[in-house]
């Protein structure tokens, strides 16, 4: 069928300026004439001038279009020339080939692994045993040589890359006891308390059962600087484990840094009468007895506890504060020091010799001691505010803090 020819678009012409209306024209009232010979006068020689002036502005188009054919050729995008080819089939590009899957290690191929770690770290090659522990890691997505190479660098003192490995292992395995468990352990080695707390947390979610794990939590926690959930979390621990020394014990220093002391002694008494020569538990009562005032059972249990272990750092804590009530000050700051000697991370520690060198009358080592402890303090602060965040990048080394 072949298609009815289309008129020349209105916009394309130009407009025409008449003088008057085109009176409207009856085409069966016209005579018959010749296109060159239409009498132009009246109604009938307008039309004609119109025609005329539609031929030649149809000329005129014509030629523009004629002149600005080789410009419009040359804005063309490249490589096409005339009308686009349609597309087919053949001309999509072809579906990327599957990707081939992960090769499966070999049976025995982690323990060979490491097994040839191991016995490079047990012949001293301590560099060669890391090397092929992080091979083993990388190569076979080993958490068992993860945690291996943590321990290696923990060892080493890279506690950034430890804790590093250790995430990479808790990647692999985010709910295996072992790599858990190990990594706690090792968290609490390198005294990272905040990111031990996280582990252990979600230890004690999976095994609420696990006094070892409610115990662990409460360490960490009493470590942070969080007596508070330290107690809550050894509460859990002895609830399970009433009999468990260890337990007893932290649960005790836990109640006396929230000054809770008639708690801590019910508690801590159980634990000397389970072992009378424990120096912890000892320490631990007598701190509870000197924040209740009980001076003389108090100055018994630290002597006990002392000749168990010279150096105890609570037992000479409690040695220092029950001289300070005595107003003896210079015998209460060698008490103070050499606890400070046995746990310098001891925020409280510093308080004490603060008040004792007040007393003494050396204002600037109290000064310094105070402004030590404060140091602590925020230090604490700093790292429980990151963890009830979620954690930091300035959590992984986490800071030292003994007693709070």
């Amino acid at each position: 069928m072949t298609p009815r020819p289309r008129p020349a678009s209105a916009a394309l012409v130009a407009p025409v300026a008449l003088a008057a209306p085109v009176a409207p024209v009856r085409l069966d009232a016209l005579p018959r004439h010749d296109a060159r010979t239409v009498p132009a006068r009246g109604a009938s020689a307008r039309m004609a001038r119109a025609m005329r002036l539609v031929t030649l502005a149809l000329g005129v188009w014509a030629a523009l279009l004629t002149l600005a054919g080789p410009v419009l050729a040359q804005t063309r995008p490249p490589g096409r020339t005339g009308a686009a080819a349609p597309r087919t089939p053949s001309a999509r590009k072809p579906a990327p080939a599957p990707a081939p899957p992960a090769t499966r290690p070999a049976p025995g191929e982690r323990a060979a692994a490491l097994a040839a770690a191991n016995a490079a770290l047990s012949a001293g090659k301590t560099s060669e045993g890391a090397r092929l522990l992080r091979a083993a890691a990388e190569r076979l997505q080993s958490a068992q040589a993860w945690l291996q190479l943590a321990r290696v660098q923990s060892e080493q003192g890279d506690a950034t890359g430890a804790l590093a490995s250790l995430q990479q292992a808790r990647t692999l395995a985010p709910n295996s006891e072992d790599v858990l468990s190990a990594g706690a352990q090792l968290q609490l080695a390198m005294r990272a308390w905040v990111p031990a707390v996280a582990t252990l947390e979600s230890l004690t979610r999976i095994y609420p059962a696990s006094a070892q794990y409610h115990y662990l939590l409460g360490i960490a926690f009493l470590q942070a600087g969080d007596a508070s959930s330290s107690a809550d979390a050894l509460s859990r621990a002895e609830r399970l484990e009433p009999a468990d020394l260890r337990v007893l014990v932290a649960l005790g220093l836990a109640l006396n840094q929230q000054k809770r002391y008639a708690e801590a002694k019910t508690i801590l008494l159980r634990g000397v009468e389970q072992d009378p020569d424990s120096a912890d538990a000892l320490a631990a009562l007598a701190e509870s007895e000197d924040g209740l005032g009980e001076l003389a059972a108090a100055e018994v249990h630290v002597q006990r506890a002392l000749s168990k272990a010279r150096t105890h750092a609570t037992a000479n804590l409690v040695k220092g504060m029950v001289l300070m009530k005595q107003s003896r000050y210079a015998e209460a700051r060698d008490a103070f020091q050499i606890a400070a000697l046995e746990d310098p991370d001891a925020a409280k520690i510093d308080y004490q010799l603060s008040l004792a060198y007040a007393r003494l009358g050396d204002g600037a080592l109290s000064q310094q001691h105070l402004d030590r402890y404060q140091q602590k303090r925020r230090d604490a602060e700093t790292r429980l505010a990151a963890w009830r965040r979620g954690g930091s990048a300035n959590d992984s080394g986490a800071g030292r803090t003994g007693r709070p």
